[in-house]
Order: C-alpha cells, then sequence, then structure tokens
C-alpha cells in the first residue's frame, strides 16, 4: 500500500505498488464507511492481496485482504521516511509499469525502516541510488569510479551524466572551494561537483554493500551523497513538490525536539 486519498462521498483511491504491473490506482468503493471491511487494512505500507477489474486507468477494487508474509509496522521518526519513499514512488513511477525488481527493493526499504538495524541515512540513499538507476537516469558512477584521479574533480550533469573537470585555480575560492561554472549553457552548482569517495560509496551501493555502509558512515560523503542524489531526484521531479520534505520542515520548525532529517 502506497496510499489513499477521498473519492466521492464514502470511497476511497488506493495507490498500490504490484509486482507485475507497477503503480496501480483502484477504487475502494465504499471503503469510508464506518462497517466497510476495508478499515484498517488500507494502510500505507501494509502487505496485502488484492483483486481488481482489468478495464481502464482508474480501476476497480474487488477484494483485498492481509498477505501471508509478515507486515512490519514503521513507528517513530522512521515513519517520515516511509512516507517519502511512498511519495517518491507514485510520483516518479508511472501507471501500470511492471516493475519487478523494484517492489522487491522498495519492500527492503519498508522492511529496513522498521526493523531499526540499519542508519536511516543508509537505507534512503540505498533506495534513492536504486530508483534513479531504474527509472534509467543515474549517472555511470561505476565507470567514474575506474577514472579517479586524484588531480581531477567530478561533477554530475542531468544530461550528459558525469564529466572531469581539470582543477585549475581559476575554479578555486579563497577558501579552498570549487567556484560553479558553465556547462552546454547549464550552470553547475557546488553540490552537483562529486569527491572520489562519494563515487566510490554511490559505486559500491549494489556490489559491495558493506562498503557502501563504510562510505557512508563518514559525515561528509554521507551529506554529499545525499544533496547529490536530492539534485538528481529534484530534476526528475520537475515542479513536483515533495509533501513528505515540507511536514517534516514545518515540524522541525514548531517541534524543540532533536532535529529530523531523511
Amino acid at each position: 500500500m502506497l496510499h489513499t486519498y477521498p473519492w466521492k462521498e464514502t470511497s476511497l483511491i488506493v495507490e498500490v505498488l504490484t509486482k507485475h504491473e507497477g503503480r496501480v490506482a483502484l477504487v475502494a468503493k465504499g471503503a469510508r464507511r464506518p462497517r466497510s471491511i476495508y478499515r484498517g487494512l488500507l494502510q500505507p505500507f501494509n502487505r496485502i492481496t488484492v483483486r481488481y477489474s482489468s478495464k481502464g486507468s482508474l480501476k476497480s477494487l474487488i477484494s483485498a485482504e492481509w498477505d501471508a508474509s509478515e507486515n512490519f509496522p514503521i513507528i517513530g521518526n522512521r515513519l517520515f521516511s516511509g512516507f517519502y519513499v511512498n511519495e517518491l514512488m507514485i510520483k516518479l513511477l508511472k501507471k501500470n509499469y511492471p516493475c519487478t525488481n523494484l517492489f522487491e527493493e522498495y519492500e527492503r526499504a519498508i522492511i529496513s525502516l522498521a526493523n531499526h538495524i540499519l542508519p536511516v541515512d543508509v537505507i534512503l540513499r540505498r533506495f534513492e541510488i536504486y530508483l534513479l538507476f531504474w527509472l534509467g537516469v543515474l549517472p555511470d558512477f561505476q565507470i567514474a569510479f575506474e577514472k579517479l584521479d586524484s588531480e581531477k574533480m567530478f561533477f554530475v550533469t542531468f544530461k550528459d551524466g558525469i564529466k572531469i573537470l581539470n582543477i585549475t585555480n581559476e575554479f578555486i575560492t579563497k577558501d579552498g572551494k570549487l567556484k560553479s561554472r558553465v556547462y552546454s549553457n547549464d550552470l553547475i552548482y557546488q553540490d552537483q561537483f562529486v569527491s572520489a569517495d562519494t563515487i566510490k560509496a554511490i559505486a559500491s551501493c549494489e556490489i559491495n554493500p558493506s562498503e557502501f555502509l563504510l562510505l557512508l558512515s563518514d559525515f561528509k560523503v554521507s551529506k554529499e551523497t545525499k544533496k547529490l542524489l536530492r539534485i538528481l531526484i529534484g530534476y526528475q521531479l520537475g515542479r513536483l513538490d515533495l509533501n513528505s520534505r515540507k511536514l517534516i520542515m514545518d515540524l522541525n520548525f514548531f517541534s524543540k525536539t532533536r532535529k529530523m532529517e531523511f
């Protein structure tokens, strides 16, 4: 289950992620009635078995029941990270497009958020990397890793992937940072420059999970990887805003507790 929202007086539009048909929107008629058989079942992150009509872009839910496998409830601050993952799926995936491998990666992320074994940032960075890879828009960090050179800097573009920048004094500020520069009429910002460790981290995500976890434990690498992936995701979202991120910002503004991030 990804999301639900009201439809007409007593029904719901239900967004689900399926193994063989990807993201599917269903009408659950009467689901908002007090005695509906769906009450408590159609909730985000629940794994359920559904039957639905096969006609039209907005299909009708015929039946829904708990899946035989175990469901993992997400609690505490990690719940907001789960909402973020779900929102990415809704806003970046086309409807009715098969995504078996992505379904499995999504399920792994949800289970990991629920069992509290891995840090949240590791779970989210891995999912963001895999989602961008599955969408076909993740730059080839593996090739960049093979070309690493201490005298060169890499930067990520939205159209041409990863490019090499020969570091010269004209690109260095007084405090040692790289200046923004123009590439193919597009301005390359500070957050698009990539260090060697960040390239290693993203390249190792799938082939060497242990190294990925180790590299992301470094604050600088974790911060740079997060910023870079958010830029790439933001480009794919275009003008679409993420409500889950806005919610976290609002809660941080009004809350006196520890700042929440994802």
